[in-house]
């Protein structure tokens, strides 16, 4: 058991910070959007940073929550956060313990961006109607937030797993050392490690939109969106694409764009023709993030459609 949780915790988790090389957006690459930075501390005495952002006539009645996926924080996911934005929604959003803008020394729980952002809401106390949306780790959020806030009824989940051990068996294959991983995970926070996150789907009357790619390596499809499928609750939409690996909202043109710019990168940095930190920059430098990070109109039509039913 050691071994297993060594690696785990070796692989998973530790800190997330930007590769400063690679281009991220900020507010001001999009002419109009506002961007609100605040700061709170947790119950384990981490400062989070937390934002809003908006287009000027925003619609006051709904408050989308957008959970980040794992990584270096929320702005790997401005291109998501603007399209919300320019839909007329203002979207709330953080980066967790251990990523990011925040504190802590590592992401030391994959149930603590769960405990983050349930406190946010609980010190904000939003009055409006409340949408979450998340994407991996953040599509395991959303689904742990709309089980636990009885003010949350709408969530979407892009490629998001049921459970520890449901992501967990895409690595290490046999559901043993999955269960194991889960074990661990609900000592490190069991008030959210425990939530039996099957019961809720195959019940619950909350509506959710689940969004996965059949060919996802990072989160096996058939242990999270067929599961879902299979509990049959007609509260509980399973929106099935294809080769969109594990960013279904993504564009074709962006999937193969990041696939083949991010995969020569990391073979130049492998093969040591990328060592200083000027040479990592340089090889971005004619490449627009934009062609990167286009966001499918199909897909994103079925979230904002889902959104205003």
């Amino acid at each position: 058991m050691g071994l297993i949780t060594n690696m785990y915790k070796k692989n998973f988790l530790h800190r997330y910070d930007k590769d400063e090389a690679i281009p991220y957006f900020s507010a001001s690459d999009f002419p109009g959007l506002g961007c609100e930075e605040n700061v709170f501390e947790n119950s384990v005495h981490v400062p989070i940073r937390f934002f809003k952002y908006y287009y000027s006539d925003y619609d006051r009645t709904t408050l989308v929550l957008f959970c980040p996926g794992m990584g270096p924080g929320h702005t790997a996911y401005l291109a998501e956060i603007e399209t919300l934005c320019r839909a007329g929604y203002p979207v709330l959003t953080l980066d967790y313990t251990g990523c990011g803008a925040s504190g802590g020394e590592r992401l030391n729980s994959i149930n603590a961006p769960t405990r983050d952002m349930a406190e946010l809401i609980e010190r904000l106390q939003p009055r409006e109607r409340l949408v979450l949306i998340g994407h991996s780790l953040g599509g395991y959020t959303a689904l742990n937030l709309a089980h636990l806030l009885p003010t949350v009824h709408k969530a979407v989940i892009l490629s998001g797993f049921v459970s520890v051990a449901d992501v967990m068996i895409g690595f290490v294959k046999l559901r043993l050392l999955a269960n194991i991983v889960k074990s661990y995970e609900k000592k490190l926070l069991p008030r959210y490690g425990n939530l039996n996150n099957r019961a809720y789907l195959k019940s619950t009357a909350d509506k959710l939109l689940w969004i996965h790619s059949t060919d996802d390596p990072m989160v096996n499809f058939k242990h999270n969106a067929g599961q879902v499928l299979a509990l049959g609750n007609p509260n509980v939409r399973v929106l099935t694409v294809e080769h969109k690996k594990h960013n279904p909202q993504y564009s074709k043109e962006a999937l193969d764009t990041m696939n083949n710019w991010m995969g020569e990168y990391y073979r130049l940095i492998k093969e040591e023709k990328l060592v200083s930190l000027e040479s990592r920059k340089a090889f971005f430098a004619d490449k627009p993030i934009g062609r990167m990070t286009m966001q499918d109109p199909e897909i994103f039509a079925e979230i904002l459609d889902f959104i205003r039913g």
